[in-house]
């Protein structure tokens, strides 16, 4: 009862971390590089980073304890590194990588260079620069973070 709980919570949580992303990914940074006004551009993005990073830590948490709790109660860790295990050893570098961008990294540079930018007069080159180099990340950090949620489904139903 307990692990189908976690479980539950588990892919919920991971639907909407990557459903955020997704969003920001497809519809924010595109309508935000077509934006003209660089200063809008960073406050618009900020606004949206404001609201939005602090969840992604709530999903990212949540993630992670409920990962791990499912993952000591099924006892992997014997496995961990073995090729049975691949897909989940590929799910938790994933969230290593997140949480450490989410709790360390994006506080700390993003802000700091987004702080920056918006401090700038006239010069829009280097924002455009920025933001259509923040899509370009996105999407690849969608499309690996979509990698490891079907290795997921690969794991838990066993296809390897």
């Amino acid at each position: 009862m307990i692990f189908s709980l976690l479980h539950i919570i588990h892919v919920l949580t991971v639907i909407l971390w990557i459903g955020g992303l997704a969003f920001i990914t497809f519809l924010i940074l595109p309508m935000i590089v077509k934006m003209p006004n660089p200063l809008e551009k960073v406050l618009l993005f900020q606004r949206i980073e404001h609201r939005f990073a602090p969840a992604a830590r709530i999903y990212s948490a949540v993630v992670g304890i409920s990962g791990f709790a499912m993952f000591f109660m099924m006892d992997l860790q014997r496995v961990i590194f073995t090729g049975e295990s691949l897909s989940l050893l590929f799910m938790i570098i994933v969230w290593i990588f997140w949480t450490v961008m989410l709790f360390g990294l994006e506080p700390l540079i993003i802000k700091r260079l987004l702080d920056r930018l918006a401090s700038q007069k006239g010069d829009g080159l280097e924002i455009e620069d920025v933001f259509k180099r923040m899509n370009v990340l996105h999407l690849a950090l969608l499309f690996i973070s979509l990698a490891a949620a079907a290795s997921g489904a690969i794991f838990a139903h066993g296809f390897f």
